[in-house]
């Protein structure tokens, strides 16, 4: 019989009916029929019915014993509970001819409760018995009481269990308990390090550690003396597993690896010394160019660079994202003479502590976009400048492939990507390039990659993950050079290739009124004449709103994070501009106000950059 809740139904009659489908015709009175159909009450009074004859110890036909008592019970009862004695009465196995079970194995008192839940529908779970529980709903198979447990364990979670739980979760295959553990683990890292538990960490758990970029450990020099302390507890057992361990730390990012020679483990591990040789080699090779920082470890900037019209005048400030503030860098760049190239049409790229330049135009051509556009002839550069702002030092790179000005820049798996832009020549004889090319810091050098699948007039390009949106208009003039946006492309970095996208987009963007930004490695747009921000699926090639902000000037700059998108500055008008900053959480879907920055500025230059913390140079606390 099923026994299974229904959702709550009316009782339902009718008559007559005289539908040709619900009767034969002929002779006489139509056919009498009534359809009853019970409500839920059916399925609880069965339940009671089956409790009452447990009460009354009624047809009892199967005994579950444990630890010396006997439970009398029904068999379909525990058929219908637990997918384990379904598959025991449905199986002709020793125990169905047999009548009876013995569970030795299991808590007496979880075995009794289980009992209780068959015959009720209710179980009390707390942290008295939810480990028993656990145990005992994963070996007969009781999905429902099994996923109260997990949740229940979950939300339990703390320094003094976490460890424990992952256990039992690996004893008894529950893999949501085991991923939250983990990740708790993971992000309490820092605390649970200096606890006693730590200790007697599994390896296996301790390799998962040390290999995320989630770790949440203030230093990567915190990470080594933690994994230290670890292998000294256990010397014996755990020497021989140094140098693995070692290996999957980020020593290139410690500030001094002089401290190491001091390990006695360390110094007397030859593999271990190498390691350590070659993250030295790494540091004096490719200084601020590592690009595997945990963020734990770093402090992240927004970055602000204005050149004004007249070449000279130069605005620089930063906004911590860890404390919310803005500092006025002007003073510290103009104090060490560092007048980095800024020329128009130029791109600023961040990659890990640096700020690449790529090409612009020669000469006094103008800065505003609209002017830039409409020059006659462009004198694009091929030039291209490293700026660390940790050293307050510019030095020129390799030059491009192609000289290009009004490109997109962006930093994918590793390297500086250009796309498009425009080349030198009158503007006739000059088209929008179709050529991509990327730069390698660490190899120094430059490569073509496939072309643009179409020439794009001033794209806007971001990447999320390994691929690159990039978007733009084919129409390079209209009336009011407002170009509508109607090329929309991705590049796979991985695979070389180029994909048009068809996307719906809902409704006219303007080409140079759209920021792309990546969040959470989700594509969004947003569109500075509407002020709306959407999300791009790249499953259905549909727009999602995500909501609107307060207000943007047009050309105003915009930069996603992890879980963050920020809207800064603009202009209303060439006498407006604006200092007004919005960030999106996207955890919470809602726009927040933050402080302005400390100069209302349009058509600059903005970009995220994040800091070895023991590295960085614009700590407020300095």
């Amino acid at each position: 019989m099923d026994v299974s809740p229904r959702s709550p139904q009316c009782f339902t009659s009718k008559w007559p009916l005289t539908s040709k489908s619900d009767f034969q015709q002929g002779p006489g009175p139509p056919e009498r029929q009534t359809l009853l159909r019970t409500a839920e009450s059916h399925s609880l009074q069965l339940l009671a019915a089956l409790r009452s004859f447990r009460e009354c110890s009624l047809m009892f036909d199967f005994t579950i014993n444990v630890a010396g008592r006997a439970f009398p019970c029904h068999r379909c009862v525990l058929a219908a509970s637990s997918d384990f004695f379904r598959a025991m009465f449905e199986v002709d196995m020793l125990e169905r001819g047999d009548g009876s079970v013995t569970l030795d194995d299991q808590c007496l008192d979880a075995v009794s409760a289980f009992l209780d839940f068959a015959y009720s529908g209710e179980i009390l779970i707390t942290n008295g018995n939810v480990d028993t529980l656990f145990q005992l709903a994963a070996f007969l198979q009781v999905s429902v009481l099994l996923r109260a447990c997990t949740e229940f364990l979950i939300g339990s979670l703390d320094l003094s269990n976490c460890l424990y739980l992952i256990s039992i979760a690996e004893a008894y295959g529950s893999d949501s308990l085991l991923q939250s553990a983990k990740d708790f683990v993971v992000q309490n890292f820092c605390d649970l390090s200096k606890t006693q538990d730590f200790l007697n960490m599994q390896v296996n758990i301790l390799e998962i550690c040390l290999r995320s970029d989630a770790l949440n450990m203030p230093s990567e020099e915190d990470v080594v003396t933690s994994l230290l302390r670890w292998i000294h507890h256990d010397r014996p057992g755990r020497g021989q597993l140094l140098p693995s361990l070692l290996s999957l730390t980020r020593l290139h990012h410690l500030p001094s690896l002089e401290t190491l020679h001091s390990d006695v483990l360390l110094q007397e591990s030859e593999a271990c010394c190498t390691l350590i040789s070659q993250a030295q080699d790494q540091q004096e090779q490719h200084s601020g160019l590592h690009t595997d920082a945990r963020p734990a470890t770093t402090q992240s900037y927004i970055y602000i660079h204005k050149t004004e019209e007249n070449g000279e005048t130069r605005h620089a400030f930063c906004y911590c994202l860890g404390t919310n503030q803005w500092k006025d860098l002007g003073k510290n760049l103009l104090e060490a003479a560092v007048m980095f190239p800024d020329p128009p049409g130029c791109c600023f790229t961040s990659y890990a502590e640096k700020i690449f330049v790529t090409g612009g135009c020669r000469g006094s051509c103008c800065r505003a976009i609209h002017l830039h556009v409409a020059q006659p002839s462009h004198d694009a550069t091929d030039e291209a400048w490293c700026f660390c702002p940790v050293t307050l030092t510019c030095t020129p790179t390799p030059a491009m492939l192609k000289a290009r000005t009004m490109h997109a820049a962006v930093t994918c798996l590793d390297r500086v990507y250009v796309i498009g832009g425009r080349t030198r020549g009158s503007t006739g004889e000059a088209p929008s390039l179709v050529e991509v090319e990327y730069y390698n810091p660490l190899t120094k050098t430059w490569c073509s990659v496939s072309p643009l699948p179409t020439a794009i007039f001033y794209p806007e390009a971001t990447s999320c993950g390994s691929l690159i949106y990039t978007l733009g208009s084919e129409v390079e003039f209209t009336e009011t050079f407002n170009p509508l946006l109607d090329c929309f492309f991705c590049y796979d970095a991985q695979k070389d290739q180029w994909n048009r996208l068809v996307a719906e987009f809902g409704q006219f963007f303007h080409a140079i009124l759209v920021k792309a930004v990546s969040n959470n490695d989700t594509l969004h747009l947003c569109d500075l004449s509407t002020y709306k921000v959407y999300s791009f699926c790249p499953e259905t090639c549909v727009w999602k709103g995500q909501g609107s902000f307060e207000c943007a000037g047009f050309n105003a700059g915009a930069v996603g994070t992890r879980d963050r998108i920020y809207i800064l500055g603009g202009d209303y008008s060439p006498d407006e501009i604006t200092d007004d900053v919005q960030v999106y959480h996207s955890e919470r879907s809602e726009w927040e106000e933050l402080s302005p920055m400390p100069r209302a500025l349009t058509e600059f230059h903005c970009q995220l950059i994040s800091f070895t913390r023991h590295r960085d140079p614009w700590d407020a606390t300095v």
